[in-house]
């Protein structure tokens, strides 16, 4: 289950979301690691980055849903 992000926590993911995307594009240009290890961190970067943005789009539709009950 995924915990509802107040909005430091939002902010903060979307920095951490900014982050993975900057080092996904610096692993991707390596060409020192081996392709077996470079995948695995790719799918992990993946992963990461899937779940950061499923939390902001939560966030955002909770926002969203609350601005319009008000």
């Amino acid at each position: 289950m995924t915990d509802y992000l107040e909005s430091l926590g939002y902010e903060q993911t979307k920095t951490k979301l900014a982050n993975l995307e900057r080092r996904q594009a610096e692993i991707e240009a390596r060409t020192d690691l081996s392709p077996a290890h470079r995948e695995q961190v790719l799918r992990s970067y993946r992963e990461m980055m899937q779940q950061y943005r499923r939390e902001i789009k939560l966030y955002e539709a909770m926002q969203h849903q609350a601005m319009r009950g008000a």
